[in-house]
């Protein structure tokens, strides 16, 4: 899944030639499908490219099929209202997750507020609707799930927090590079051995 903020200012290559940068991706009124993107081309101007015309979102670059049209921008950053099912105002809808070859939209995320999103993280919502009308979009909270990876496992260890494949404590050694060390060095006669060698 490719997330649509992080389209702005990939590549966009056609026919193995660079057509530009991305600077935003626009989803259609439903926000169920990618409609296209708009490109910033240098001299040739402000492009549009719908998804008809593109491949893929690729991991580095985004591959299409032809230059677009030249237009000028319109599309304004992705900002809805977002209510649940009981009317209740939740946050707002400023991001989407894209399946790179269907175009899809898979997920919606959900910001409940800076506060919420530093402390809590952002939701990722699938099953919604959206209002044309107001532009609204009406979100079933039961099948959200919390973006990111899960950090309650890092909860509680002080200082020595880490990655469960890389132990790495507050004065910045590795707790693993220890433990291999201290199985490598000789112990005893050896070790003492070592130590009154010159220079050891």
């Amino acid at each position: 899944m490719k997330r649509l903020n992080s389209l702005i200012g990939m590549p966009v290559v056609c026919r193995s030639k660079r057509v530009g940068r991305a600077l935003r991706g626009e989803l259609t009124d439903d926000l169920t499908r990618l409609k296209g993107i708009w490109v910033g081309a240098g001299l040739r101007g402000t492009r549009w490219i719908p998804s008809e015309a593109l491949q893929m979102l690729g991991q580095v670059a985004i591959l299409a099929d032809g230059l677009g049209t030249r237009r000028r921008m319109e599309c304004a950053p992705l900002l809805r209202r977002a209510v649940a099912t009981d009317g209740t105002r939740l946050g707002a809808v400023t991001g989407a997750e894209i399946d790179e070859l269907s175009f899809a939209v898979t997920a919606l995320e959900l910001s409940r507020g800076l506060w919420d999103d530093l402390t809590d993280r952002r939701l990722c919502v699938s099953t919604y609707t959206a209002n044309r009308e107001n532009g609204e979009v009406i979100i079933d909270l039961s099948d959200s799930t919390k973006e990111g990876l899960d950090d309650e496992g890092r909860h509680d260890q002080g200082l020595d927090r880490g990655d469960a494949d890389r132990l790495g404590g507050s004065d910045g050694v590795r707790r693993d590079e220890l433990a291999d060390r201290a199985q490598m060095e000789p112990e005893g006669e050896a070790d003492r051995e070592l130590d009154l060698r010159p220079g050891g």
